[in-house]
């Protein structure tokens, strides 16, 4: 073999080695973009999990409005404080929910990080907007909340230890990378 050819394919090779190496940088940039985006979106939202008043209104949604309310008056029915709870915590998760379907946030990353309480707000509320969807006429279900009413759906079919599980992988890819001591 002449020397010009071994030449052409080393640097052929080298080439391939080069644009190989590049795509799987770019798809890891991308990917580290993406989950960027996901902090930024996640860490705005959550920044109204640490109030005090979300969470006595959480815990009103999910332990009282079934027990002091009735759901035959659906939403527009409630007094206004129920109403007013209502609203702060469903449409919160609701948020969350509008996010996913655009792709700006992993709905697996979502309904894993807040799983048990978006089920518990969805059984608590589930009532008065099944109501509500009557009441205004939608047939088949309607849309009203249906977003949010998904992801409940996708949070209740994962399994309670799919955190855990998650986490455990997490840091299973961390030290093969070295990246944790």
């Amino acid at each position: 073999m002449d020397s010009s050819v071994v030449f052409n394919i080393a640097t052929t090779a080298i080439a391939v080695v080069a644009v190989v190496t590049s795509i799987v940088f770019s798809a890891r940039q991308a990917r580290i973009a993406k989950h960027a985006n996901h902090i930024s979106v996640m860490s705005a939202l959550l920044s109204e999990f640490r109030s005090v008043e979300f969470h006595e209104q959480h815990d009103y949604v999910c332990e009282r409005l079934g027990v002091e309310q009735d759901p035959d008056g659906g939403v527009r029915g409630l007094p206004a404080d129920a109403k007013a709870a209502f609203y702060s915590v469903v449409y919160y998760y609701q948020s969350f929910a509008n996010l996913a379907v655009f792709g700006l946030l992993d709905e697996t990353l979502l309904a894993t990080v807040l799983r048990t309480r978006i089920v518990s707000v969805w059984q608590a509320v589930r009532p008065f907007v099944e109501r509500e969807r009557e009441l205004r006429g939608e047939a088949g279900g309607g849309n009203y909340m249906s977003i949010f009413e998904e992801l409940a759906r996708l949070a209740a079919q994962l399994p309670p230890e799919h955190v855990r599980e998650r986490m455990t992988e997490s840091r299973r890819r961390r030290s093969v990378f070295g990246l944790m001591s």
